[in-house]
Formats: C-alpha cells, sequence, structure tokens
C-alpha cells in the first residue's frame, strides 16, 4: 500500500502572522481600502485584479441585477427552505437548484459561450469589416429563429422589456465601455432579434457581454454572476428564517414533486431491525 500523502496546490491563500495573503495578495497591504466586495469576487475566481474602471462597472452590474421578489421561483425555494429557521441551507438550496439552468445568473456563462460563438463566425466569414460583419450576423441570427432555437439570454417573461438591462445599458454608456466588441456585438445582436422576432434580451446576456469585454471567459463568469447576486438569495432566505411560516413547513402533498432517484432501501433495514436487548 502507498502510503505516501498527496501534495495539493493551491493559489487562493495562506494565513499568516498579521496578515493573511489571497491570490498572492498581502490583505492588510495590497486590498484593504482598495477593493470591492465585487471586485474580491472577481479576484477570487478570475485570479487577478481588475482595474478602477473594471471594479466601478462589476459594482454597477451587481446592483443592477438584482431583482428580490420572493414570487420568482428560485425564491420560492428559498422561502420554502429557510422555513424551518436557516439561512444559510436556504441559499445552498437555491444555488444548486441553478446549476445548469437556462435562467438565472448562472445561465450568464451560457450566454457568453453564446456570444463567443458568434464572435468566432463573424471573424472567419467576413474580412472584418463592419457591413459584412452585420450581414453574416443577420444570417445567423435568422437562421437560428427559423431552426426554432432562442438562445440562451434571450426572452422576457410577463413585462415587455428586461428592466436590469436597460439600467446596466445606461452604466455601460456612462463608464465608456459601450464601444467595446463584446458590447457591440450584444447591442447589435438584440436589434436583429427585436426587429425579425419581436424578442429582448434578458441580463443574463448583457452581462455576459460586460464580463467578456473585461477578459473573464464563460467558465468564470457564471459563478462570477452567481456571486455577486447573491445578495437576492440572502434577502429570501434571512426574511423566510426569521418568519418561519408555518404554511411552508407543511406544503400538502399535491403541492411537491420530488425529482431524483427513487428511495432506497437499506440491506440492514431490510431484514428488519435487530431487537433491543
Amino acid at each position: 500500500m502507498n502510503l505516501e500523502k498527496p501534495t495539493l496546490f493551491t493559489r487562493v491563500g495562506h494565513a499568516e502572522w498579521g496578515d493573511n495573503r489571497f491570490r498572492g495578495w498581502s490583505v492588510a497591504h495590497d486590498l484593504v481600502g482598495r477593493e470591492s466586495a465585487s471586485s474580491l469576487i472577481a479576484l477570487a475566481i478570475v485570479g487577478r485584479r481588475i482595474d478602477e474602471n473594471e471594479r466601478l462597472m462589476l459594482d454597477d452590474m451587481a446592483t443592477a441585477t438584482h431583482v428580490a421578489d420572493p414570487r420568482i421561483w428560485p425564491f420560492k425555494l428559498v422561502r420554502v427552505t429557510a422555513a424551518y429557521g436557516g439561512c444559510q441551507a436556504a441559499v445552498a438550496a437555491a444555488i444548486v437548484s441553478l446549476e445548469g439552468a437556462m435562467i438565472g445568473h448562472q445561465a450568464a456563462g451560457p450566454a457568453a459561450e453564446f456570444l463567443l460563438h458568434l464572435r468566432d463566425e463573424l471573424l472567419v466569414n467576413t474580412a472584418n469589416r463592419a457591413e459584412e460583419d452585420d450581414l453574416v450576423l443577420e444570417e445567423r441570427c435568422r437562421l437560428l429563429l427559423a431552426q426554432q432555437r432562442r438562445p440562451v439570454g434571450f426572452g422576457v417573461p410577463f413585462r415587455r422589456r428586461d428592466e436590469r438591462v436597460d439600467m446596466l445599458t445606461e452604466r455601460v454608456v456612462a463608464r465608456g465601455r459601450s464601444e467595446l466588441p463584446y458590447w457591440r456585438l450584444f447591442a447589435k445582436t438584440a436589434e436583429i432579434f427585436w426587429r425579425i422576432k419581436n424578442v429582448r434580451p434578458n441580463m443574463t446576456l448583457a452581462a455576459a457581454a460586460v464580463c467578456l469585454d473585461m477578459g473573464f471567459t464563460p467558465m468564470q463568469i457564471g459563478p462570477l454572476m452567481t456571486a455577486i447576486g447573491s445578495s437576492a438569495f440572502w434577502a429570501n432566505a434571512f426574511e423566510g428564517a426569521a418568519q418561519m411560516p408555518p404554511s411552508l413547513q407543511t406544503l400538502p402533498e399535491n403541492c411537491v414533486r420530488y425529482v431524483g432517484p427513487p428511495s432506497r432501501v437499506s440491506p440492514r433495514w431490510s431484514r428488519g431491525r435487530p431487537k433491543k436487548e
């Protein structure tokens, strides 16, 4: 038997006497007083410090993305889980439930993949002239809609447009980032989809464009957006845990549907419990 202990390497952090290191930076001398909560999350996930303009843009996006209405289904799950008095379990349940979903903050990752794919097609199929880019982009969008495929990041339920996109657009312009390549691609794609199909983009696609212009990858963007948008989860989790409504602790069986593997009977149970002496 090989008893040699494995060595696991980390670049995340190191605890020291009188200071701590986070991603190689001194918390006491490099980060305190210079970083915001959003930029620290970016440092945690992306591994590099973002510049001042990026930090302010990320702060703007963290604020604009918030919608905490408990009638929205992920927050319903938060409320049901928090009804037993625990905040952390409720937030964890919401985050786990959105893994791989095509809605919510995590969907900004797949939305970023869609924008990257469009960008690659434009680079391959054009001489990088604006008029040719626009023609190829519209052709691709029409093909997607003809195939009845609406990419992730499009569709705004119950209202004409996503007000968060409008708020974010104002901040992108104010920060001088509206001419960056992925934001321009987002704006053009949004205009085409609206013109030919009357469908608007939602916040996931807009956020993906902002993050791609910061150099983040789709794998990084999903967790980043989940983290900076988690205040809405915490608001519902805290209020739900404080209320602890009995009605959510005793939901009728016809309101609950289990999705998962079938129940398992242990071998010991199948043999019958041993009698106590």
